[in-house]
């Protein structure tokens, strides 16, 4: 399984490419932009002002108007000009449409029907509306930190993170991000299964539809206030029933799959679903703070 059609299908409508088959119009996805995502600054909210115009030199000029914020850009540009390249200079995250169709990022001006004079509506705070392509920054994965689970057997044996076992993902394989020097230490990583006063964080898992998956890429692990058995981030320490909340998809070889993501949670801060009556294996977190993803674990569907 590509790493690039994992990350499309966690983000929804996007394209992901790796840094070298990158364009002038493609956007970094980066571990700064997972994180601001994950943890609720949402991507794509930009100034409440375009700026006044754009010079990127060319015979035609084109409006770009924001009827919500009620401003508009003047832009100078060629018949090959990309929409993407304007969306980078406008700092990204705006869905383009002419005519009320969108407009993708690799598209130009002349492929559009856009000529001279032409008005172009802007929507802001949208991700993957517009097709964007992103290319994968050195910082946002860690495959050194990739492990195969698949084929292990874990009958009889324990493990522990932060004082509470630690079920692995056995028979899925995981993609490690980049969390390693991100936050105030790197002791919440740690592997010595002991409760040590929060220093290590316990392992718990995350399973949703794909939709649902952009919304947490793009609004963070949200608190849900319709839950069953108290208001937070629902999670587990059990991947398989993660799973059952995670939707098939397929692959670029054609074969079923699954996503879970892999987080890490303060011990603390877990609340237990079984002490309000829910499964025994149900834990929710009252602020999303409080979780972090570190990794994404992927398993085909027999």
């Amino acid at each position: 399984m590509n790493i690039k059609t994992i990350l499309e299908k966690i983000l929804g409508d996007v394209h992901v490419v790796d840094k070298k088959d990158s364009h002038d119009y493609s956007q970094k996805l980066d571990f700064e932009l997972y994180t601001k995502a994950s943890y609720g600054e949402k991507i794509g909210h930009r100034s409440n002002k375009l700026p006044k115009s754009i010079d990127l030199g060319g015979s035609i000029s084109i409006t770009l108007f924001d009827d919500a914020k009620n401003c508009s850009c003047n832009v100078r540009c060629s018949n090959n000009t990309r929409i993407g390249k304007i969306s980078n200079l406008l700092g990204g995250g705006y869905e383009f449409k002419f005519n009320g169709k969108i407009l993708h990022n690799g598209d130009t001006l002349y492929k559009c029907g856009i000529k001279d004079g032409a008005i172009i509506m802007l929507n802001i705070g949208v991700i993957g509306g517009g097709g964007e392509e992103f290319y994968i920054d050195d910082d946002l994965l860690d495959p050194s930190y990739d492990y195969d689970f698949r084929g292990i057997d874990d009958r009889n044996q324990k493990f522990y993170r932060g004082g509470l076992e630690y079920k692995r993902p056995i028979g899925w394989k995981r993609y490690a991000l980049k969390v390693n020097e991100r936050y105030e230490n790197d002791k919440w990583l740690g592997d010595s299964g002991k409760s040590n006063g929060d220093t290590e964080w316990a392992v718990s898992y995350h399973g949703t539809k794909h939709q649902n998956m952009k919304s947490i890429y793009d609004n963070g692990y949200r608190v849900g206030y319709n839950n069953a058995y108290g208001v937070g981030v629902y999670c587990t320490p059990n991947i398989e029933t993660a799973a059952e909340y995670s939707e098939e998809f397929t692959g670029d070889d054609g074969k079923k799959y699954k996503i879970v993501l892999q987080n890490r949670v303060k011990p603390s801060a877990i609340k237990k679903a079984s002490d309000n009556g829910g499964p025994d294996d149900y834990w929710y977190i009252e602020n999303g703070k409080n979780i972090r993803p570190y990794s994404i674990c992927v398993k085909e569907c027999k």
